[in-house]
């Protein structure tokens, strides 16, 4: 039977006090890594476990001159990433495996001062050569997992924040409340408070939005908690808890993001069924906006309430177009005309012939002309103040039917 060499005869003295490396291991993690201390009794067991574990295997890689196998670091990587599940940062899970290479090295040092015969001191420095490659190997590898199981769980947060967000908003009325609110908790979401609905649109691509309209809500948050912001397709929604400075809320937000950028806005609105309806709110109010050609770059659904009714009952609506504007649509598909263009410009400049020829780029005696014939094709009368007023209703619900079909 060969002899042992003086290295394994160290590291089978190493072997025999495992008890002991494993103690003072766990002794020496709780000491120097508060986050281990914090978890608890419920955490020592399992590093007992992996500290044995580890040192065993340091053990089989010294004694046969290796390096260590891919099935060896298999168990040692899941203990990286149990690691990151139970929210220990990874410089202390690091921190705990330093620790235990220096226990390793100590009680393996104290072996190689007390072995008697030669070759304690060659054998000495190839335990400290192989030690330290080890090391470097399992804490490499151990952070490679635990980063790994960190972004997985971050997928899954996230994941489960999305889903939560659209129960939220789009959810069945039925959906207990308490189950929303203590969700709603875990992502740190307080929905006792009040908040303004938005949803916009912007330049730029759609999987950086939702970040940058984050960032941006939070630097003009009020402090009261922080902004909840969800990108569903090329719509990003924001939600923003607010005080009594909420009117200036949505205008901040667009200059803090920039150009190109337009929001419809609902509420203020307390509660989980307030919410819901702000954020519809919000959702419609842009879609009128955009639908009426705003210039303003926040439509709000307060200031938008006659043109709710008029989406309401898009049947009647139509009706209603054809009843007041059915000839002119007929003409100026017929003849190519200018009609309904004509029309649009007269009420925007207020009824003033010469300014609407500006924006027509037409003379007045054109506009005037025009105006002649929509008053004898429609046989509403554009002196009359109820004609007026249903003539611009019907064109504006015009406006809002084409959007509809678009």
């Amino acid at each position: 039977m060969r002899e042992k060499t003086p290295l394994e005869r160290i590291v089978d003295r190493f072997v025999g006090r495992l008890d002991q490396v494993v103690e003072r291991s766990a002794e020496a993690i709780w000491d120097s890594v508060p986050s281990y201390g914090r978890v608890g009794d419920p955490l020592l067991e399992d590093v007992q476990a992996a500290v044995r574990d580890n040192a065993s295997t340091l053990a089989r890689v010294l004694t046969e001159g290796r390096e260590i196998r891919k099935d060896e670091l298999e168990p040692i990587e899941k203990v990286g990433a149990r690691r990151a599940e139970a929210s220990i940062p990874l410089d202390d899970v690091l921190h705990a495996y330093r620790t235990v290479f220096r226990v390793c090295w100590d009680v393996l040092a104290e072996e190689c001062r007390a072995f008697e015969g030669e070759g304690a001191l060659e054998a000495s420095l190839d335990l400290a050569e192989a030690v330290l490659k080890y090391s470097d190997q399992l804490s490499r590898s151990v952070a490679e997992a635990y980063s790994r199981a960190q972004r997985m769980i971050v997928r899954e947060q996230e994941g489960a924040r999305r889903e939560f967000l659209s129960d939220l908003l789009y959810g069945a009325s039925d959906t207990p409340a308490e189950d929303l609110l203590s969700r709603a908790h875990t992502f740190g979401y307080d929905l006792s408070l009040s908040y303004v609905a938005l949803v916009g649109t912007g330049p730029g691509k759609d999987n950086r939005k939702e970040a940058l309209v984050a960032t941006a809500a939070s630097n003009v948050s009020l402090g009261v908690a922080d902004p909840i912001v969800l990108q569903r397709a090329d719509q990003t929604i924001a939600l923003l808890p607010v005080d009594v400075e909420q009117d200036l809320v949505p205008e901040k937000l667009v200059a803090e993001l920039g150009s190109g950028w337009r929001f419809g806005m609902g509420g203020p609105a307390l509660g989980l069924e307030g919410i819901r309806r702000a954020y519809l709110e919000a959702r419609e109010a842009l879609e009128i906006g955009t639908a009426l050609g705003s210039e303003e770059v926040v439509s709000r659904f307060e200031d938008l309430l006659l043109y709710h009714f008029l989406r309401a009952e898009p049947g009647l609506i139509d009706r209603f177009v054809s009843q007041m504007l059915g000839p002119l649509l007929e003409y100026d598909d017929r003849r190519k005309g200018e009609l309904v263009r004509t029309l649009e410009a007269f009420f925007d400049a207020d009824g003033s012939v010469k300014l609407a020829g500006e924006a027509l780029f037409a003379h007045p005696h054109t506009v005037s002309y025009r105006l002649k014939q929509i008053e004898k094709l429609t046989g509403w009368s554009l002196r009359e103040a109820e004609d007026k007023l249903r003539l611009h209703l019907a064109l504006r619900a015009h406006r809002l039917a084409q959007a509809r079909q678009d």
